[in-house]
């Protein structure tokens, strides 16, 4: 190891100091012996000697007032921590008891036949039906239930520690589990007595793949127990969704159960509703949700997702031409001389002459003017072209899509997890702007039509929980806003990981080599070397590591964005821990697949099977290509002899004659899901016991070869992993190192940092680089200092504290936009389930409001303007204005006007009723026509009136952030606006719907 001088190592107690982000409370530092560092590094299971070991600092010239803020800090963080402690240990303690109940009950349970265990839900329904408390005696019963159909289905038994996460949930509060721990498992608990009360009981997972998983095994212990249990997926027709949501428990994504709400409520009829109804106050109602909801990977969707809503709009014309010279515009200004750039906050802001440089070359007065064409001003076409330039990187921020050699469209990649949200754009002309960047041709605009946030879905739930791996961080957030707890359970078996220093490097390039030496060192690609994973944040960083590590002769998997691999998630991760395997991840955050040291036989001997089944004709070619492809011979870990590959050639013709020949893809995954994951029953047909005995066969083959692997895996040091970045987010960076030492097994975990990052870009300015220039550090000089450590903590803290503020705003907004969608959709719901009958009674009492209206809006000072409100009368009752003489209004007062008006348009409505559905009996067609047609333009009008709304409150919203400079409170003023501009909206609603309706008759 290089010598550095006392000189160098005076650099880190510059950087404490070198900007505010970087500050270390003026605390002094602590001394490391270097005695107590590992010396020597064998590359197997010992820490990195790649650092420094720095000498105790302090600042003599820090202020007793900024010491003292600091220890209150520490203080109040330190008492927060200790009260939450103090209170989940008080709660565990009450819990405990319950689950020495639970475990009382299993003898019982274990007597009970197959029959006598399925009628124990019909049992709880009557008792749950007739008063009982759920949260009394009968929970612990029905757990135990659960966990006896569990091991006879599944042969999975749950741990006391997953029977308390399951209580947990039940309470409606946060499981904290570490990865392994059978998050999945648990879930079967609390989801199986609360579906027995009649309401669905909702699921949800992260994507698509994991949904159906996750139904597909742990569904076997449901309908074992007599419940249905359906799965929604984004493919799916409205018709089997209605089916799947009507079912007593419901696997489905965050996504698709968000976008379902919203559909409901722009539906047209009863019929395209798919959302359980419900009689709610003023009839039956659609999606509303009173039940019991569970949240997988929890944090990332109600804290992570929550900073962006979800949208359905209907698509207007874009001016493509106006997006690409804004582009050619953009790619001409230059950063400092026409616009400065606020990383922080992901903004650009042109100055004076970059106003004025724009306005030369388009050739007008003002980059706000309105144009004649009604394309809107310049100056947001303009903006979006830089920041699509300055601010979004391709395969950071977003992915290109391709069709063969064709780019299609942008997706936008998600920050937290690495995927591509599918159906989600960027609004307000962003989105567009990059295509035109990219040279991909300008889609459709957007108006947003309906809108809702993740926090105004999910607090719909009468009793919400969640689970996830990591939370604490952001506990108090989760109260506040979802009333939902937070409490740590124990691990099953102590972890044994562990968690080395980060290393820092003055080039990324710097540390990338770091690392890739780092995997040479343990073995990394050899068949006898210690399996790594490499968590990135982009995926040109994946790329940039997968090309490095590949000139260095090392073969690794790459999980990238692409939604394409969600379904080979599986497939890469269960290797992830075989002997030498390298894997690269874009995040691990939200994969829902354990990695297990040696690998996962049950997973290999799956796709294997799965392999065979097909290639032996089981499913269509068509349906084939829409499954994964098989892997190499490679990745399995033995050849099949012939006795097994007859085996499984003998299940396919079984199932070929059973099934027929149109079987289609998911079925043959849920007949897998049966033959690999649950036991043989009394009942079960030739094709399943054939299946399920060859796939046993392939599984033993594999688990004895992977057996003595995983021991090698675990002498070795268990799974290695490595970071590239610190993630925007802490608990990000704890889900990646989670991914090792699961269940009690060994582990290593490391970051690779550099001062080039973003993280020490963005918010340690430029005087990171002075110092290191001036110091003279070398590019491959590591740095492994406290400082740097607790510099970088300190960034994360305060990008979390940014966007914890954001999404603090995004709420006090949203409130007070949800109380008013909740009456606009309850108006909307009224309406669309009303009967004929109702419908036409509401319209004859809109008619009355209306009418009301006219009048006392042509009237001053009590006197009636007659002429304005015969004009009025033949806009909005052009068939009733011939029955209405100015004479017959002529001295009369308002009330008496009113009156008048009232009768006639009431007479003649009623008459048209009549004539309307004598001449529907005559030409034999269904009655009601008018109900119909009145139903149909009530419902239209408030969805017009309400997307205007939307992008009204959207304006009011960008107009009162900026009171803020005139020390107005923006919320207050936006409570206070909204209020006005929605009293207005539901005059709006009927006006419209008057009118409408009248001029069609």
């Amino acid at each position: 190891m290089p010598y550095y001088s006392s000189t160098v190592v005076a650099i880190f107690a510059l950087l404490a100091t070198s900007s505010d982000a970087f500050s270390t409370n003026n605390k002094s530092l602590s001394t490391t012996s270097a005695s107590k560092k590992t010396t020597a590094f064998n590359g197997i299971t010992k820490p990195l000697t790649f650092g420094l070991t720095v000498p105790s600092t302090s600042s003599s010239s820090s202020s007793s007032t900024s010491l003292n803020m600091g220890i209150m800090e520490d203080f109040m963080g330190k008492t927060d921590v200790e009260t939450r402690q103090r209170e989940n240990d008080a709660y565990l303690a009450t819990l405990d008891k319950r689950v020495d109940k639970i475990n009382s009950l299993e003898a019982s349970i274990e007597d009970l036949g197959d029959d006598e265990l399925l009628a124990k839900s019909e049992e709880f329904r009557k008792r749950l039906k007739g008063g009982e408390d759920i949260n009394g005696p009968i929970l612990e019963e029905a757990f135990a239930v659960v966990r006896e159909a569990a091991w006879r289905v599944l042969e999975m038994r749950h741990y006391d520690v997953q029977l308390t996460a399951g209580l947990i949930l039940h309470d409606g509060r946060l499981a904290e589990m570490a990865t392994g721990e059978g998050k999945t498992l648990v879930s079967t608990l609390p989801t199986y007595i609360n579906a027995l009360t009649g309401q669905s009981a909702f699921v949800i997972t992260v994507n698509d793949y994991l949904a159906r998983r996750d139904m597909e095994k742990m569904g076997q212990v449901h309908r074992f127990l007599g419940l249905t249990v359906g799965l929604i997926q984004s493919d799916m027709t409205e018709e089997q969704r209605k089916v799947a949501y009507g079912c007593d428990i419901v696997y489905v994504t965050n996504s698709e159960l968000g976008f379902d709400y919203l559909r409901d409520h722009l539906a047209l009829s009863p019929a395209q509703t798919v959302l359980p109804t419900s009689d709610g106050d003023g009839g039956e109602k659609s999606g509303e949700f009173d039940g019991f909801c569970v949240v997988d990977e929890a944090d990332s969707v109600l804290i992570d997702e929550a900073r962006t809503p979800l949208i359905i709009s209907k698509q207007v014309p874009a001016p493509a031409s106006k997006y690409t010279a804004a582009n050619t515009l953009a790619g001409a200004l230059r950063s400092k001389t026409h616009y400065e750039i606020d990383l922080k906050n992901k903004n650009v802001v042109l100055n004076e002459r970059g106003y004025r440089d724009c306005e030369n070359a388009l050739g007008i007065q003002s980059l706000f003017e309105l144009p004649a064409d009604g394309t809107g001003a310049w100056a947001p076409f303009v903006m979006n072209a830089v920041k699509a330039k300055e601010l979004f990187t391709k395969d950071v921020e977003y992915s290109v899509i391709m069709e063969g050699e064709k780019k299609v469209g942008v997706g936008i990649i998600d920050a937290f997890t690495g995927r591509v949200l599918e159906g989600r754009r960027w609004s307000d002309g962003l989105h567009q702007s990059i295509e035109a960047r990219e040279g991909i041709e300008v889609s459709e605009m957007s108006k947003v039509i309906a809108k809702v946030t993740y926090q105004s879905l999910f607090r719909q739930f009468g009793r919400l929980s969640g689970m996830t791996g990591t939370a604490m961080a952001d506990a108090t957030e989760l109260e506040l806003t979802y009333d939902l707890k937070v409490t740590p359970v124990p691990t099953a078996l102590p972890i044994a990981r562990r968690d080395y220093p980060d290393v820092t490097f003055k080039t990324r390039k710097a540390g990338n080599d770091a690392l890739v030496k780092e995997i040479i060192n343990v073995g990394g690609g050899e068949p006898d070397g210690r399996p790594c994973l490499i968590g990135t944040t982009s995926v040109a960083q994946s790329e940039q590591i997968v090309a490095a590590l590949a000139a260095k002769g090392i073969q690794t998997e790459l999980l990238n964005a692409s939604p394409k691999n969600a379904p080979r998630e599986s497939e890469i991760v269960a290797q992830a821990g075989r002997a030498g395997v390298v894997t690269v991840a874009t995040n691990m955050a939200g994969r829902g697949t354990d990695i297990l040291l040696g690998g996962c036989p049950t997973t290999m001997a799956r796709i294997k099977t799965r392999s065979i089944l097909v290639d032996n004709g089981v499913i269509s070619k068509e349906e084939a290509d829409t499954l994964p492809p098989t892997p190499v011979e490679s990745y399995f870990p033995a050849p099949l002899d012939e006795d097994i590959t007859f085996a499984l050639k003998n299940a396919a013709a079984s199932i070929r004659v059973a099934r027929g020949d149109d079987m289609k893809a998911i079925d043959l995954d849920e007949l897998l899901t049966v033959s690999t994951d649950t036991t043989e029953g009394p009942d079960d047909p030739d094709h399943i016991v054939l299946l399920r005995d060859a796939a046993e066969a392939v599984k033993d083959l594999y688990k004895e070869i992977l057996s003595e692997e995983k021991e090698v895996v675990k002498a070795l040091g268990g799974l290695y992993v490595m970071g590239t970045n610190r993630h925007e987010s802490s608990r990000i960076d704890k889900q990646l190192r989670g991914r090792s030492g699961r269940q009690g097994d060994p582990g290593t975990s490391r970051f690779f940092l550099s001062f080039e990052d973003d993280m020490f870009v963005i918010f340690g300015g430029d005087n990171l680089q002075n110092i290191l220039k001036t110091f003279r550090v070398s590019d491959d000089m590591p740095v492994e200092a406290p400082q740097v450590t607790k510099a970088l903590d300190n960034v994360q803290e305060q990008v979390e504290e940014k966007y914890r503020e954001i999404r603090e705003q995004i709420l006090q907004f949203d409130d007070v936009l949800n109380n008013q969608r909740k009456l606009a959709y309850n108006r909307r719901q009224e309406n669309l389930f009303a009967t004929p009958e109702a419908t036409i009674e509401k319209f004859a009492e809109y008619n009355k409001q209306t009418i009301a209206d006219i009048v006392a809006q042509t009237s001053d000072d009590g006197s009636v303007d007659v002429d304005k409100i015969m004009e009025k009368i033949g806009q909005f009752f052009p068939q009733a204005a011939q029955f209405v003489a100015a004479e017959d209004l002529a001295g009369a007062d308002q009330e008496g006007v009113e009156a008048f008006v009232s009768v006639a348009v009431d007479e003649v409505f009623r008459q048209k009723i009549s004539d309307l559905d004598k001449k529907a009996e005559a030409e034999e067609r269904p009655a009601n026509s008018l109900a119909r047609s009145a139903n149909y333009i009530n419902l239209v009008t408030i969805d017009n009136a309400w997307s205007d709304h939307l992008q009204n409150m959207e304006d009011l919203k960008e107009n009162v952030i900026l009171r803020k400079y005139q020390n107005l409170d923006p919320v207050a003023e936006y409570k206070e606006e909204s209020f006005q501009r929605f009293q207005g909206l539901l005059d709006k609603m009927r006006f419209n719907a008057v009118y409408s309706l009248w001029q069609s008759l």
